[in-house]
């Protein structure tokens, strides 16, 4: 049975960024759709991801180089070259889930059809917090989602027990915001306080015999 974070993610959104959005405003900037995995994407590293058997650190790997795969290198390259227009989809994921969240690719994963092209997930902070891994819940807690988009890329390993991680922020573009900005004040102003975001992970960390604050497991 899927988590409940893979079953959010199978009921998401389309890919069109004109989705849950004013078409007109959309329209006006770009056309362009990344596709959706639905999940699909996350099933080979769900133990790797949200698995409890074994802590985050041991799970979450973020010191591999990326030039050491042909797939992670790629797909990283193809992120900039986008960015743009991947930023502007950031936004529009906030905007439609009214809370913040990180983009997430598995480097592995192509969608079915033939297309060498990459799919995204959106997971939100609560999501992310299931990970228990502390860069991927504090990337999307201390950002602000108006101005940037937090990007994941993940590649399994061949067991899925395990995964190599990068992260990559881009900037949304500024015509953008300004052309979103009724919606943007609406979405700011159902958010949570930043204060509010809890990291969950899964060993403490104690210096002179106290905690550090925010942290719990």
């Amino acid at each position: 049975m899927p988590s409940k974070t893979l079953a959010h993610a199978y009921n998401g959104t389309t890919t069109s960024l004109n989705t849950g959005l004013p078409r007109n405003k959309i329209n006006e900037y770009t056309n362009v759709q990344f596709h959706e995995s639905k999940g699909a994407a996350l099933m080979p590293a769900q133990q790797a991801l949200f698995g409890r058997a074994r802590k985050a650190k041991d799970r979450i790997h973020w010191m591999f180089p990326p030039n050491k795969d042909e797939r992670v290198e790629s797909l990283l390259a193809w992120i900039e070259t986008v960015s743009r227009d991947l930023g502007t989809y950031g936004l529009h994921k906030f905007l439609q889930s009214r809370e913040r969240g990180a983009l997430i690719a598995n480097a592995d994963y192509r969608i079915p059809g033939g297309k060498n092209e990459p799919a995204f997930d959106w997971l939100t902070f609560d999501h992310l917090q299931e990970t228990r891994d502390k860069i991927m819940q504090e990337s999307a807690a201390f950002y602000d989602p108006t101005a940037q988009a937090i990007i994941f890329v993940f590649l399994p390993s061949q067991s899925g027990n395990s995964v190599a991680m990068w992260r990559r922020k881009i900037n949304v573009p500024n015509n953008m915001r300004l052309m979103l900005q009724a919606e943007i004040s609406l979405a700011l102003a159902a958010l949570r306080r930043e204060e509010d975001y809890v990291v969950h992970v899964d060993e403490y960390v104690a210096t002179s015999g106290a905690l550090f604050p925010g942290y719990r497991n």
